[in-house]
């Protein structure tokens, strides 16, 4: 089983706001798509970018998963965890920077790497 970083994002609203930060802190335009939980994605050629506006992941391993609304996922192709994890790391800075969301930065749902934001939790 695969292993990926995520970031988590409040608030997910306006939608199109968040796609257009969301684009710009990956550099490459997010398309609509058709899958089942997915929203909206984009091909960074090495990984791809994943938007999810609402998720259903509870609270575990004493992050607060239910009060974030949007889900960002990083899957880098060739399993690359170091460069996957460069990769939603610079993300997560791009859209730290905006001041505008809470931002959670998880590894495989189980590891909390970072947190961000005016509203967001303190990192332990």
């Amino acid at each position: 089983m695969s292993e990926y970083h995520y970031i988590f994002m409040r608030p997910g609203r306006p939608r199109e706001r968040l796609v257009q930060d969301v684009s710009a802190a990956c550099g490459v335009e997010l398309r609509p798509v058709e899958a089942e939980f997915v929203d909206r994605a984009g091909n960074l050629g090495h990984a791809a970018i994943e938007v999810e506006f609402a998720h259903e992941y509870e609270d575990d391993h004493g992050m607060p998963f239910e009060q974030y609304d949007s889900l960002l996922t990083v899957r880098d192709f060739e399993a690359d965890m170091e460069r996957q994890e460069a990769t939603a790391r610079r993300i997560f800075e791009q859209l730290s920077r905006l001041d505008h969301y809470d931002l959670l930065l998880v590894r495989d749902l189980q590891a909390l790497l970072a947190v961000s934001g005016p509203s967001a939790p303190p990192q332990r």
